[in-house]
């Protein structure tokens, strides 16, 4: 066990000692795969938004293309790495969600009628499994980052994997209600004669979503605020990713039926995926980072 604290100890100082230099530019090739990993959220986002649900065998080949892509991106950045593999593990599970969410661009939004639910029921199980899959993976890779970053900060470490401890079993629990449980309840509920229980549970999930969506946009702050005071991060990035996590985590709290503009940005932000989305780019540029001082 001491030489296992020893030899992180060795590889920590190694990193640290990397980041410390002159960085050197990134060749062509990675910056184009960095700009490219950047683009991923939003263009998934701008597909189920603005194109909406196109045919299963069209959106699955779109997946299959750029899950290739973002895997040959990714190994320009991880092909030449500096001590324990661990931070590049911790950052490649970071990522790994957004690997698996863009196949949410050709389903399109969930379903806004009954009948339409039911007719896709099935990608509404596999959409919110999926979504069970990937904040597993983000909690691993905070996992590994706090054990990564141990030696040099524990208290927004320690902070921030708290809050994601509390928030994925809540996210599980909620995605497994959007994705089994309602759709069950649709299929053999009527809408004249649903028990009075059901409006409640609705309001019940309705509330776990809101805390355990602002949970994770404060746990993300703590990781980089973690990052920030161990030296990987510099302040600019830093200021953007709490500025926009904190204000995503208040904005979370308000009620649908807020007027508009703002039940619209609220929306928004709890979008299952979202909130994985700040750390999906932290990821990216601990990579980043990495690479151009190699």
């Amino acid at each position: 066990m001491s030489n296992e604290i020893k030899q992180q100890s060795n590889s920590q100082q190694t990193l640290a000692a990397l980041i410390s230099d002159e960085p050197r530019k990134l060749s062509g090739i990675q910056k184009a795969s960095v700009f490219y990993l950047i683009s991923v959220p939003f263009l998934t986002a701008l597909l189920g938004f603005g194109v909406g649900h196109v045919d299963r065998q069209w959106y699955l080949s779109g997946w299959i293309i750029n899950t290739l892509i973002m895997i040959a991106a990714l190994y320009q950045l991880t092909k030449y790495r500096a001590g324990s593999p661990l931070f590049t593990f911790a950052a490649l599970l970071l990522i790994a969600p957004w690997v698996i969410f863009p196949v949410f661009g050709g389903m399109g939004r969930p379903p806004q009628s009954v009948q339409g639910w039911l007719e896709l029921a099935g990608e509404q199980y596999a959409r919110y499994n999926l979504l069970i899959l990937g904040s597993v993976l983000a909690y691993l890779g905070v996992a590994l980052l706090r054990q990564w970053l141990l030696d040099k900060e524990r208290l927004f470490t320690t902070l921030g994997l708290g809050l994601m401890t509390l928030a994925i079993p809540l996210f599980v629990i909620n995605m497994a209600y959007w994705g089994s449980f309602l759709t069950e309840a649709i299929r053999h509920f009527k809408a004249a004669d649903r028990p009075d229980w059901f409006h409640a549970f609705q309001q019940l999930f309705l509330l776990i979503n809101t805390v355990e969506v602002s949970m994770i946009y404060i746990a993300t702050t703590m990781f980089a605020l973690a990052l920030s005071k161990t030296g990987y991060f510099r302040k600019g990035p830093v200021l953007a990713y709490v500025i926009v996590s904190l204000f995503a985590a208040l904005v979370n709290l308000i009620p649908p039926s807020a007027p508009e503009p703002f039940a619209t940005v609220s929306y928004l932000v709890s979008v299952p995926a979202f909130p994985f989305v700040m750390l999906y780019l932290m990821g990216v540029n601990l990579l980043r980072i990495v690479s151009s001082h190699l």
